[in-house]
């Protein structure tokens, strides 16, 4: 739900702008709204869909892989694969497979790959 208020500057009064945002506005308070701003908009957001239920969320969710998960996190810290693979203390052929994703991220792996890209686990593994 969304009320929107959009006053104009007046000779006697100053502008006001301002927005409610949230699941569920309490009714005292919209009444409050709706009595001092008259103009006020209210729109009840019934349009909103879940986006998990859409098909383009299914489609990105299926791509979603730990190993491209990986790619793009190796990625953004700034790490050459080989970088990484020593931070691991890994051999860079045993971690290069990991992002290729012909080898599987195990829960051991993926708590030491948050670890030294400083965040969850979650990231990489996934309870099946």
């Amino acid at each position: 739900m969304l009320v929107a208020v959009e006053k104009p500057r007046t000779r006697n009064t100053e502008a006001v702008s301002f927005k409610v945002e949230g699941e569920r506005i309490p009714e005292w308070l919209l009444g409050i709204v709706r009595e001092v701003y008259p103009t006020a908009k209210v729109e009840d957001g019934d349009d909103r869909i879940e986006i998990s239920s859409t098909d383009w969320y299914k489609e990105m969710e299926s791509r979603d892989t730990p190993a491209r998960t990986l790619k793009i996190m190796r990625t953004a810290a700034g790490l050459t694969q080989k970088d990484l693979a020593k931070k691991l203390g890994i051999a860079f052929q045993n971690y290069n497979p990991l992002e290729r994703g012909t080898r599987p991220i195990t829960m051991q792996m993926a708590m030491r790959l948050a670890d030294a890209l400083g965040t969850s686990y979650e990231m990489f593994y996934k309870e099946k």
